[in-house]
């Protein structure tokens, strides 16, 4: 039980940690495109998130060694990662987008199953469903008052948090559309 406890609070500083520091973060101009495919010898790069969507609009995003050290934190064990987007949104709600990108698409498999597997047993997230949109397999749990969103997209795993709103669902349509 104090386990448990200690874990809850955790997560919860975190969280307010990661809160206090996303007004202090420079937003990054983007463009709603998808990633094209890297060329033969070059390295692979981070999606263009779109700089509104849903009512949302852009407040700020970090990317490079501080995303990946937070998503690192965040899953409290070392996996392989060429880089990390951490994108926080404000308007209708509060919308935070995490995304990891993984050197290969079998990593970046290993990844989302081991989230996948772990979930169930968290104590922070309730596992809710499964479900398809947008050609994608989406899993929502729900936690700390948010509805969360997870999925793998080839050498990508995207974590979507949306704050309390009625119709999270067309939040996380319209990020995918705009993907």
């Amino acid at each position: 039980m104090l386990k448990k406890l200690i874990l809850i609070i955790l997560a919860l500083f975190l969280a307010v940690i990661a809160f206090l520091l996303a007004p202090s973060l420079l937003p990054q101009a983007t463009t709603p495109t998808a990633p094209a495919p890297p060329a033969a010898g070059e390295a692979p790069r981070l999606p263009n998130l779109p700089e509104q969507f849903a009512g949302v609009q852009l407040v700020s995003s970090e990317s490079g060694e501080t995303a990946m050290r937070e998503i690192l934190k965040l899953h409290r064990n070392p996996f392989p990662l060429l880089d990390g987007l951490i994108a926080q949104y404000s308007g209708a709600t509060e919308v935070t987008v995490w995304v990891s990108l993984s050197p290969t698409a079998d990593e970046a498999e290993m990844l989302m199953e081991r989230m996948v597997e772990t979930m169930p047993a968290s104590t922070v997230f309730t596992e809710e469903s499964v479900f398809p949109l947008e050609g994608k397999q989406i899993y929502h749990v729900t936690g700390m008052g948010m509805d969360h969103y997870y999925w793998l997209d080839g050498l990508y795993v995207y974590w979507v948090a949306i704050g309390a709103i009625d119709e999270p669902l067309t939040v996380l349509e319209a990020l995918l559309q705009a993907l």
